[in-house]
C-alpha cells in the first residue's frame, strides 16, 4: 500500500447490485487511465462493452464471477471471470487502485476469482497481460504466447488446476 493512509480494512466479495454503478465507473476510469497500451478508440469500445446494463447482465450469468475489493468508503478494485461451455475460461481484468497495491488485494482477488471458477468447474484458466506476466507466472500461471488483443501485444498465460 502506498504512504497515502489508506491502510484500511479491504474486503473481497462479489459485487452487490447497488455497487454496479460505481463498478462501472471505476472500470472506465481505470481502462483511461491505466491502460494506456490500448488505442483511444478500443478503450471506448471497452468501457461501451462494459456498460451498467451489460455488467448488471453479467453479474446474474452463473458463468461470470465479478468480484470487488471495497473499503468501507468505495471501491477499490475488482476482477471479472468466466467459465464457457468450450472449456475457455478466462480472468478477464483484474485491477486495484495503484494508491491500494501492495497490500495484497490484488492476490486476494486473483484467489478468490480462481476458487470461483474452479467451484463452476474450471480445470485451466486463461489471462491475457500487457504487464503483469512475471506476477502471474508467480502464482502460478505458465506462459503460452505472446499474442495481439484489441491492438495491444499481450503475454497469454494458463493456469492449470491440475498443476497446482
Amino acid at each position: 500500500m502506498s504512504d497515502s493512509g489508506n491502510a484500511q480494512k479491504v474486503t473481497i466479495a462479489r459485487v452487490r447490485l447497488r455497487e454496479l454503478m460505481a463498478l462501472q465507473r471505476l472500470f472506465a476510469q481505470a481502462v483511461r487511465d491505466h491502460f494506456d497500451y490500448f488505442a483511444p478508440a478500443v478503450q471506448q469500445k471497452i468501457i461501451a462493452d462494459h456498460s451498467l446494463s451489460r455488467l448488471a447482465k453479467a453479474m446474474v450469468d452463473s458463468r461470470r464471477v465479478i468480484l470487488v475489493a471495497r473499503t468501507p468508503e468505495k471501491l477499490i478494485g475488482y476482477a471479472v471471470a468466466a467459465t464457457s461451455k468450450t472449456g475457455l475460461n478466462q480472468l478477464f481484468w483484474l485491477y486495484v487502485d495503484p494508491d491500494f497495491r501492495g497490500a495484497n488485494t490484488g492476490l486476494s482477488l486473483l484467489s478468490r476469482s480462481l476458487k470461483h471458477l474452479r467451484a463452476k468447474g474450471a480445470h485451466e484458466v486463461w489471462i491475457a497481460t500487457h504487464d503483469y506476466r512475471k506476477y502471474y507466472e508467480r502464482q502460478g500461471f505458465t506462459f503460452i504466447r505472446k499474442d495481439i488483443v484489441h491492438g495491444a501485444e499481450m503475454d497469454i498465460l494458463s493456469f492449470n488446476f491440475r498443476e497446482q
